[in-house]
């Protein structure tokens, strides 16, 4: 590593795009926690919970109101 001129160019961009890229997922986790929002394995189910919802409102109907 950074011994040949010649690639230490793109040896300098790859470094720079992964801590680009590590620093964008600690973010996104960052500001989902703040935000209290659902991360890891509760955030799948949590996406799909209003279509499951109406999904069940539609077959067994709706006695909530």
């Amino acid at each position: 590593m950074f011994t040949n001129p010649s690639t230490l160019w793109i040896e300098i961009i790859v470094i720079i795009a992964v801590v680009i890229f590590l620093g964008v997922l600690l973010g996104i986790y960052i500001y989902r926690r703040s935000k209290n929002l659902p991360t890891g394995d509760c955030a799948y189910c949590h996406k799909n919970k209003n279509k499951l919802l109406k999904e069940y409102h539609k077959k067994y109907g709706c006695n909530c109101k």
